[in-house]
């Protein structure tokens, strides 16, 4: 029993684990735009089929080494 629970928590830890997109994002944009009290929404992000996507969402390291030309977009 105590076997098929170790067993039990270890797949249930395992599919909760964080997977980084590893592909090109469309753009990424950097919000320029003045902000009022404290800190919002990160201030830089990417789009990715057609979605905002946190940069944390991404392989920081596989976009360096596969996506070396990532449009970049100013807001302000």
């Amino acid at each position: 029993m105590k076997t098929l629970l170790l067993s039990a928590t270890a797949v249930l830890l395992t599919s909760c684990a964080t997977v980084k997109i590893q592909d090109c994002p469309d753009e990424k944009i950097i919000n320029k735009m003045p902000q009022v009290g404290g800190q919002g929404l990160p201030s830089e992000y990417y789009i990715y089929k057609g979605e905002r996507k946190e940069i944390t969402d991404f392989d920081q390291e596989w976009l360096k080494k596969n996506c070396p030309s990532i449009r970049v977009q100013e807001v302000y």
